[in-house]
Parts: structure tokens; sequence; C-alpha cells
């Protein structure tokens, strides 16, 4: 008979906990040309529940203003910025663990974002397509880590403004600018260790700048210029132990400007230029001990500048220039 009881009492405590875990839901839309409204989204939740908020401004809707506040475990944000929308403001706040963020401007101008994100392992995704221009994007990630951002600036999309800054351990960060999107800034800083930043400009991007500021240990750094890109600069600081930082130029990829700035030991650079481009410039300096450096210019890759300087002991520098490679200069300086 004891056991029954305890029985009965257990399943009512599963239960009663099943049935606490509710879940918070708000759906916003603004369509159909109506502008200069003010929307105000307030979630709460305890424990391990969930808040869901969506957020949609369509149909040439504009001046909007809209501001999503949720607090709680499993909390997820959708925006959606579509149809020549212009102008709006929207302003995302998410406290504690398992944070999702979604933000998606479609052929819309000049709007504002700013996600803020605290607490661990929060994820955050951008998608600027389809000829959206003129847009201001700002994550913020802080807690102890385990942060991850994608932001994706696509399909003629111009003048856009993206910047990721994430506090704490394990993080990630991906951006990718492709398919003709010109004249775009994207700012990452990365505070922390076992940091990761990969950058991806495809197909004929121009004058785009690109920043990578990575403070901490173990962090690595990946950035990739392929398929006709012209005129992009890329710069990539790290501080602390143990850094890596490989750069890719390649596939007809022309007058592109890469500076590498390392400082800590057992820095690794690793540079390729290929497949026919030309007239790149490339500066890497590493300061302290143990550095590594590899250059490469291959495949009838011709007038790139390339510039290595590494300060400290134990160094090591390898250039490797073959395959109707001409005219390349490379200099290289070990104190």
């Amino acid at each position: 008979m004891k056991k029954i009881y305890l029985m009965i009492t257990a399943l009512l405590f599963v239960a009663g906990t099943a049935m606490a875990q509710t879940e918070n839901k708000s759906d916003v839309t603004i369509s159909g040309g109506s502008d200069d409204n003010t929307v105000t989204v307030k979630q709460n939740q305890d424990d391990d529940e969930v808040n869901v908020s969506e957020v949609n401004i369509l149909d040439e809707s504009d001046f909007n203003s809209v501001k999503v506040d949720q607090d709680g475990e499993n909390q997820e944000s959708e925006v959606n910025i579509t149809n020549v929308s212009f102008g709006n403001n929207v302003d995302i706040k998410q406290e504690d663990e398992d944070n999702d963020s979604e933000v998606n401007i479609d052929g819309s101008f000049e709007n504002e974002v700013s996600v803020h994100q605290e607490s661990d392992d929060n994820d955050s995704e951008i998608n600027i397509i389809d000829f959206s221009d003129g847009n201001i994007v700002d994550v913020y990630q802080s807690g102890d880590g385990g942060h991850e951002s994608d932001v994706d600036i696509l399909f003629g999309s111009t003048i856009n403004e993206v910047t990721v800054e994430q506090q704490g351990d394990r993080q990630d960060s991906d951006v990718t600018i492709a398919d003709i999107s010109d004249e775009n800034s994207v700012n990452v800083y990365q505070t922390g260790e076992d940091n990761e930043s990969d950058v991806l400009i495809n197909e004929f991007g121009f004058f785009n700048t690109v920043n990578i500021d990575q403070d901490g240990d173990d962090n690595e750094s990946d950035v990739s210029i392929v398929a006709d890109n012209v005129m992009n600069e890329v710069e990539v600081g790290q501080e602390g132990d143990d850094n890596e930082s490989d750069v890719h130029i390649s596939d007809g990829s022309d007058v592109n400007y890469v500076k590498i700035d390392q400082d800590g030991d057992d820095l690794d650079s690793y540079v390729e230029i290929a497949g026919n481009s030309n007239d790149n410039w490339v500066d890497v300096d590493q300061n302290d001990q143990n550095h590594e450096s590899y250059i490469g210019i291959l495949d009838e890759s011709s007038e790139n500048n390339v510039f290595v300087t590494q300060k400290g002991d134990y160094s090591t520098s390898d250039v490797l220039i073959m395959g109707d490679s001409s005219g390349n200069t490379v200099d290289v300086s070990q104190k």
C-alpha cells in the first residue's frame, strides 16, 4: 500500500510539472502600408518554459517601432521585414538560457534591428536578402558562452551594416556576403576562449568591409574571398595564445586587401591566393614566440603583394609560388 501511495504521489508530481511548463505565444503583424505604429511585447516565464514571439512588418509599412522583451528559458523570437518596408525599428531582448532569435529582411530598406541576448547557449540568425539596402543590424550576446551567430547578406543587398559582439567561451560566428552584394560592412567582436569566426565573400562582391576582432586564447578565424570578388577589405585582429588565421583568395578575385594582426604565443597564419586572382594585398603581422606563417600563390595568380612580419623567437615562414604565377612580391621580415 505504501508503494502504491508513493507511485501515485510521484505521478502527480510529474503531471503537475508538465502542466506548469506552459507556453506564451505572441503574433504581431503590421501590413498594407501601415505606418508609425508602436508595438511592445513582454513575455515573462519561470523555469524551463517557452516564450514565442513573431513580428511581421509587410507590404510597404514604414517607420514602425517594435520592442520584444522575453525573460525565461527556451525563448524564440522571429522578426520579418518584407515587401519594400522602410525605416522600421526593431529591438529584441532575451534573458536567460537557450535563446533563439531570427531576423529576416527581404526587399526592404534602411531598417534598424537590435538583438540583445544574455546568459548561455544563445543563437542569433540574421538574413538580409533580395536587394535589401541600407539596413543596420546589431547583435549582442553575453554570458558564459556557447553563443552562435549567423549573418547572411545575399542577392544584390548593398550598403548594410552588421555588428556582432559575443562574450564568453565556445563562440561561433558565421558571416556570408554573396550574390552581387556590395559595399556592406560587417564587424565581429569575440571575447573569451575557443572562439571561431568564418567569413565568406562569394560571387561578385565589391567594396565590402569585414573586421574580425578576437580577444582570448585558442581562437580561429577563416576568411574566404572566392569567385570574382573585387576590392573587398578584410582585417583580422587576434590577441592571445594558440590563435590561428586562414585566408583564401581564389577564382578570379582581384584587388582585395587583407590584414592579419596576431599578438601572443603559438600563432599560425595561412594565406593562399589561387585561381587567377591578381593584384591582391596581404599583410601578416605576428608578435611574441613560436610563430608559423605559410604563403601560397598558385594557379596563374599574378601581381600580388604579400608582407609577413614576425617579431619574437622561434619563427617559421614558408612561401610557395607556382603554376605560372608571375610578378608577385613577397616580403618576409623576422626580428
